[in-house]
């Protein structure tokens, strides 16, 4: 098994005063911005500054309040978002523009590929060190290729001489090596950290069938997480074992996938958008059924709150499982539904997974990680 570095050793403390920007479309309730919150307030807590340049939500949980809570300032970008508006897009532009150079940070930390794009851009003009996080990339399994092929020569040409930053070792070989984006010497490795989560009891858990082992879904319901998969593999392994499935989130998919259930006769249970604490406390494993992926947040999560992990072996999932924090399988029903079953029918087996995944998860929360950011801040910034 891989191990990952443990960051504990040292101290955020030990460093200077700095002030870092981070840039994000939207502080919507999902993987970058809970980055963002748990890091900032870290870094914040032992005495550095952070300033956060956002976008508006539209349509989802904002989680703005948490980063405020925190200490760290925010701040509104005029025509930020996440649709693709050309009048929007020159708006906030100019306004990032303004805003770094009136904050003049150390270093300006962006997450996701629209704030990415522009938050690089208005680097360049002022001349300004910048680091750019891949949370995952949208370059392959999104969109037609003809597209994906215009959003890497994008990508290419945006990355320049800035710092890039992914979350696991496979994702770096991914995007330096095959989509050839950045200069080789400029990359980093690094994984996000995640603040502690613990299991929450909630009124809705009590809808949920007794007696019948819940295996969960935690995310966004769109394509790229694949619930038809899910829902195919929960199925696969109802005829092995009485089971009933948790979907926790909200998306396009839903009405479809919802659809899908029903058609399959497998009891599902669709939340909507509830607390990552909420979501896992009733679930006896949480199976991740994504096309590609980071580092999500939520196998961390889980692993906090000894909920054992199968996911599908790719993107930085390949990564986690090496790290002993997921059991991978192939994205079949059947590969899934087989990686899920000694969890829910072998206890030691069930017990050593929740221990090894537990010990991984405690060398990724923010009080953990904020040193090695720092060292990486530092680096950028000289």
């Amino acid at each position: 098994m891989a191990v990952i570095p443990d960051f504990r050793t040292s101290s955020a403390r030990h460093y200077s005063p700095v002030h870092v920007v981070h840039l994000i479309a939207r502080l919507n309730d999902g993987g970058p911005a809970r980055v963002i919150a748990g890091l900032g307030a870290e870094m914040v807590r032992v005495g550095h500054r952070v300033t956060v340049l956002t976008g508006t939500c539209a349509g989802e949980p904002d989680i703005a309040d948490q980063v405020t809570a925190s200490g760290c300032m925010v701040e509104y970008v005029p025509g930020l978002g996440r649709a693709v508006s050309p009048l929007d897009d020159a708006r906030a532009f100019m306004a990032l523009v303004c805003a770094v150079h009136r904050l003049r940070p150390e270093v300006v930390h962006t997450h996701t590929a629209k704030a990415g794009i522009l938050g690089r851009l208005a680097c360049q003009v002022l001349g300004q060190r910048c680091l750019h996080t891949y949370h995952g990339h949208v370059l392959s399994g999104y969109f037609r290729p003809a597209v994906s092929t215009a959003i890497t020569l994008v990508e290419r040409a945006v990355a320049g001489a800035h710092h890039l930053h992914s979350l696991t070792p496979g994702l770096v070989r991914d995007l330096a090596l095959n989509h050839r984006i950045g200069r080789p010497s400029r990359w980093h490795c690094l994984p996000v950290p995640v603040p502690q989560v613990h299991r929450r009891p909630a009124q809705w858990q009590s809808v949920l069938r007794p007696g019948l082992p819940v295996v969960g879904f935690l995310g966004r319901l769109v394509a790229i997480k694949d619930g038809t998969l899910w829902l195919d593999a929960l199925a696969a392994l109802a005829t092995q074992l009485p089971v009933q499935g948790l979907m926790c989130g909200d998306g396009p998919e839903r009405a479809a996938l919802e659809a899908h259930a029903a058609h399959l006769g497998v009891p599902v249970l669709f939340t909507g958008f509830v607390p990552g604490s909420e979501a896992l406390a009733p679930m006896e494993a949480l199976l991740i059924s994504s096309r590609n992926e980071g580092q999500p947040l939520v196998a961390v999560e889980a692993a906090m709150a000894a909920v054992p992990v199968v996911a599908t072996r790719v993107g930085g999932l390949v990564d986690c499982e090496r790290w002993g924090l997921v059991a991978g399988a192939e994205r079949t029903p059947a590969a899934l539904a087989a990686a899920l079953l000694p969890l829910l029918t072998n206890p030691d087996l069930r017990r050593q997974r929740i221990a090894r995944a537990g010990r991984v998860a405690a060398r990724l929360t923010p009080a953990a990680l904020a040193p090695a950011y720092l060292r990486l801040y530092a680096g950028v910034a000289r």
